[in-house]
């Protein structure tokens, strides 16, 4: 809409009364000074999105000194040297999945990437949250399939205007949260005795995992008033805890999941990409596998090395964006844009990503799969937005990055992935994008909890030349 009638970078959307009305912003300074500057509080439709599905009182959609505690509380978990302490314990379930890969290629029969990458980042995740995988890829989980029924249910919910349909959707999610609760529930408590029987450590920085993080204070607590567990994890503390760590599951899983099934999709049709990721990876690490995967478990920090990995994953960001965000508005009822002053008392405040990062004004030849654009350094650093900017930017944008080049390095080179079941279009739907030529309506995200991939993205995958 925005490229199609020219607007300006700060315009209205009416959407009364199926939605809110909207200050649209599409100008990358403007957008930095609302999030970053200002740092303008969330809208209280975010809330209305994230609460029914993770809960209330979770990190994403509370503000003020709510939010200040809990990401102080999370923050050091997310730390680059944190995560960089993680890399071979990601490497551990990639392997795991390697494996799967290579029956995939035996059999050449089409699978669901989105599934398989799905145990694979909730593998991850749980074993950054709790120190130990849940065997999702082995053996499936309970959690997983509470998450997608919460999920889906509320989809119905939100989208339906058939009443009777909405109540037994709401029926049904809060079903699948009553199940996923009390699981969770479980995994707290089992760790905070693991930490009290060991004895850990919980004041260093390093070495704990999240929910280490998320316990210390009560653990702090307990050790010197020589408190119980029964007091130590009180309801009010369990709601607190397992509502963070159903955010960090959810987040850590979908929207990573997202993002390595768009980069297997583009690197598909782009195989001169393919090569140029092939020959990082030799030339930071080694050729073979065994030998890279030993080299992550000396030296973690040579991901670091990994920059033409690194804007691959950018750019197919760039068109994939898997987040957003919506603020309220400003205190004094005004946003100034170019010398002239917007009402937005009542107004949701939209910095949109796909409009910025589609820009040609802002991304020259925006339709272009181009990662070497960020070694040029030809638009503005915060024009890129994927996980958002400032203060409330993705918590765990370090860790899902980092996750997403592992999985590359120890996937590339072995394996070409194809998409399956595809119906592209023979011209363009969009002015602004021209992929559904080769990917059809696989081109455009499905909207669900994030912005996900269509049909499960369908693949099949073979054996590399290079194996």
């Amino acid at each position: 809409m925005s490229q199609k009638y020219n607007l300006p970078g700060l315009w209205y959307l009416d959407l009364w009364p199926i939605g809110p009305k909207q200050l649209i912003i599409t100008d990358p300074d403007l957008a930095l000074h609302y999030t970053v500057i200002k740092n303008l509080p969330k809208h209280p439709v975010v809330g209305d999105f994230v609460d029914p599905i993770i809960g209330k009182n979770n990190i994403v959609s509370v503000d003020g000194p709510r939010w200040k505690r809990l990401h102080n509380m999370l923050a050091p978990a997310f730390a680059i040297s944190h995560v960089r302490g993680l890399a071979g314990l990601i490497a551990e379930e990639v392997m795991i999945f390697r494996q799967i890969l290579h029956k995939r290629a035996e059999s050449r029969e089409a699978f669901s990437m989105e599934e398989a990458s799905n145990n694979l980042t909730f593998d991850v995740i749980c074993k950054s949250t709790f120190g130990y995988s849940l065997n999702a890829q082995a053996k499936g989980n309970p959690a997983l399939t509470h998450f997608s029924d919460i999920c889906h249910a509320f989809v119905i919910e939100r989208d339906s205007w058939n009443p009777i349909k909405r109540f037994f959707a709401s029926r049904k999610r809060k079903a699948a949260a009553k199940k996923l609760d009390s699981q969770l529930d479980k995994m707290v408590r089992k760790r905070y005795e693991v930490v009290q029987r060991d004895n850990l450590d919980v004041s260093k920085k390093r070495g704990l995992s999240i929910m280490d993080l998320v316990l210390r204070e009560r653990i702090k607590e307990s050790r010197s008033s020589a408190m119980g567990s029964s007091d130590a994890l009180d309801p009010e503390f369990m709601e607190m805890a397992i509502t963070q760590i159903k955010t960090l599951l959810l987040a850590g899983t979908g929207t990573t999941t997202d993002t390595l099934c768009f980069t297997y999709m583009l690197l598909s049709t782009h195989p001169e990409v393919v090569e140029k990721l092939r020959d990082e990876h030799d030339r930071v690490f080694t050729p073979g596998i065994d030998a890279t995967y030993a080299m992550l478990q000396e030296s973690p920090q040579k991901m670091s090395e990994l920059e033409y990995t690194n804007n691959v994953i950018k750019e197919t960001l760039r068109f994939f964006p898997v987040g957003n965000t919506a603020r309220a508005g400003d205190s004094n009822g005004i946003i100034t844009y170019n010398g002239r002053a917007y009402p937005c008392n009542d107004q949701m405040i939209c910095p949109v990503q796909h409009a910025m990062q589609q820009d040609p004004k802002i991304f020259p030849n925006p339709k272009a799969f181009d990662p070497d654009r960020y070694t040029r350094d030809e638009s503005p650093r915060h024009a890129w937005r994927p996980f958002e900017r400032g203060p409330r930017a993705c918590l765990g944008q370090t860790l899902a990055t980092d996750e997403l080049k592992l999985i590359l390095l120890l996937t590339v080179r072995d394996f070409d992935f194809k998409c399956a079941d595809l119906k592209p279009n023979e011209k363009p739907s969009v002015p602004w994008t021209d992929l559904d030529l080769a990917f059809g309506d696989r081109a455009f995200q499905e909207f669900i909890f994030e912005a996900k991939p269509r049909d499960g993205m369908k693949m099949t995958v073979k054996k590399s030349n290079r194996t």
